[in-house]
């Protein structure tokens, strides 16, 4: 493929400024760094530009300018309408609510799902205690600032130990318009011992383009976490495939619900000790936040393809996630 130089900007203030994203690759934005806006309309111009001398392809796309917001206490939510009395909201368990004040945002292109969350919903547990829940957000957080460094607008599904139901998450990411849904998470249990990381990357079975960003996070985190000393472990089918219930439906309502392309994303087994140690420290939270962003601005950027594809899909019927009736909604303001 021939070198790509991609402009990608956002046209929200006065001021402007250019962030490096990596060889060849630069976003030049206006504004604050997060995507947030007061304006009643953002305008979103993707410009394309290649090394050669074919013509510039350049797409404006308008959108609301309140898609969601961040409440007083931190609380990412959608934006339904605006009221006398504030925002009228869809809550992290669905509920639909006013909240007087918060933060409006606004063209965003990626949502970030830090999976699990909650009392109830705590994901897998390590042997040294590490929590599932609380890795993920830890690794999506990491992962936000590093998008935010390089100008991509990106919301968290998630900004606490709280819970939210599978299908708030997959709506806010419809809701907002995002180019693309990553579901952060770390696998359990564990299975047979491994010489390479265990990373396993679901993706949406009819979508060439979740696909298509699974090869990529499968390749930036394999590639990564392989510099490790580890003892990894591993499936036997580990890689980028669909997973499908015995209905022949994606089995995980992240990849079922959204229109969004979306992808889980089980970077390794936190369920074996010696990967939980690694994910404990500051250096893999780093390493893994570095490689998903490097995937992020591949997949915005390029054609890449990726790796890490598995041809057959695999066969499972999850448990079902918590639903509106068990999740208790955080405290809004």
């Amino acid at each position: 493929m021939r070198s790509v130089a991609a402009v990608l900007v956002i046209l929200i203030g006065a001021c402007t400024y250019t962030d490096a994203l990596g060889s060849g690759t630069t976003v030049v934005r206006g504004g604050p760094a997060s995507p947030t806006t007061d304006a009643p309309t953002t305008t979103t111009t993707l410009v394309i530009t290649t090394t050669t001398e074919s013509p510039v392809t350049e797409t404006t796309v308008e959108r609301p300018g309140d898609d969601a917001l961040v409440t007083p206490t931190g609380v990412v939510v959608a934006v339904l309408d605006r009221t006398v009395d504030g925002f009228l909201v869809r809550t992290p368990c669905g509920n639909e609510t006013v909240v007087s004040s918060g933060t409006p945002v606004s063209g965003v292109w990626v949502v970030v799902d830090p999976g699990h969350g909650g009392e109830v919903d705590t994901g897998a547990v390590g042997a040294n205690g590490l929590m599932e829940q609380d890795l993920n957000l830890v690794v999506s957080q990491a992962l936000e600032a590093k998008l935010i460094v390089r100008g991509i607008p990106v919301l968290l599904t998630r900004t606490g130990r709280y819970a939210s139901t599978l299908g708030a998450r997959t709506a806010l990411a419809d809701h907002v318009g995002a180019d693309l849904l990553l579901s952060v998470h770390h696998n359990a249990p564990t299975p047979g011992p491994s010489n390479r990381p265990g990373t396993e990357i679901f993706v949406q079975h009819d979508s060439t383009e979740s696909r298509r960003l699974g090869g990529l996070v499968w390749k930036h985190i394999t590639e990564s976490l392989s510099q490790f000393d580890v003892q990894w472990s591993a499936a036997s089918d580990a890689g980028v495939l669909s997973v499908l219930s015995t209905r022949g439906e994606d089995a995980y309502g992240i990849n079922r619900g959204p229109e969004t392309v979306s992808v889980l994303a089980e970077l390794g087994y936190v369920s074996n000790p010696p990967e939980a140690e690694l994910f404990a420290t500051d250096e893999y939270v780093e390493t893994a936040a570095e490689a998903l962003a490097n995937a992020v601005v591949d997949y915005l950027t390029t054609q890449d393809a990726g790796a890490g594809y598995v041809s057959e899909p695999r066969v499972f019927n999850p448990q079902p996630g918590i639903g509106a009736g068990a999740c208790v909604d955080p405290v809004l303001e």
